[in-house]
């Protein structure tokens, strides 16, 4: 087992601090609580020894609520002559007290087995109060096991997005953006040019170039063919 500055077992303190507090003894609690701390300084004692003091502080505190209560009613009852329901307010608030008692016996002996182990006491809500947490006994059992509330389920409200001006691009036309669709028109077949009958005739003799109508060369004299 794990050893402290003065050679004595941490496990051992924690216990002893444990069995001080079944026993009711708040006093020895809380000096050996102030060895720990001053003394030590060890973290995983500290934290043992603070648990037995705080389940020593909520038993006295459980334990006197109660008697308080009852006494209350007690004096009532006291100042009506009514001594049988005195009597029965005397064994309701006895009964209640030990109820408690027993609870805080049946927390110490499980803490006292986890720590002679060397492991946490893990007492609820005490073990966060003693690692720091104060507010661990006024939370709520939704937010202790992790339920998220609708509050905080919902996501945070968002500013509305700012409307961007609007600006118009020119969409050519489809149509003129196209190509006209030029047509082929066939092309005509080229005709030769037939012989023209007015074609200048020659005298087969001499050449000489010979009117249309004339059957006679005018040069030579010779029939035209």
């Amino acid at each position: 087992m794990k050893k402290g500055k003065f050679g004595l077992s941490t496990a051992a303190i924690a216990v002893i601090a444990f069995v001080f507090a079944a026993l009711r003894q708040p006093t020895s609690v809380l000096l050996i609580c102030g060895f720990a701390l001053l003394a030590e300084k060890d973290e995983w004692l500290n934290r043992q020894v603070l648990q037995a003091l705080l389940l020593s502080m909520a038993y006295f505190l459980a334990d006197t609520v109660i008697t308080w209560a009852f006494s209350i009613f007690s004096t009532f009852f006291r100042w009506i002559n009514a001594y049988g329901a005195v009597n029965a307010i005397i064994s309701v608030s006895s009964f209640f007290s030990s109820i408690i008692y027993i609870a805080m016996l049946v927390f110490t002996v499980l803490a006292v087995i986890r720590v002679a182990r060397g492991k946490d006491a893990k007492l609820p809500i005490i073990e966060k109060m003693a690692g720091g947490d104060i507010t661990a006994a006024f939370t709520s059992k939704s937010d202790a096991t992790g339920v998220v509330s609708p509050a905080q389920a919902a996501p945070p409200a968002q500013a509305p997005p700012i409307a961007q001006p609007v600006t118009f691009t020119q969409v050519e036309n489809p149509v003129q953006a196209t190509a006209p669709v030029q047509t082929v028109q066939p092309t005509a077949p080229v005709q030769e040019d037939a012989p023209s009958e007015a074609a200048e005739r020659l005298c087969s003799s001499c050449s000489a170039p010979l009117p249309a109508d004339s059957r006679f060369c005018i040069q030579c004299g010779a029939k035209a063919e």
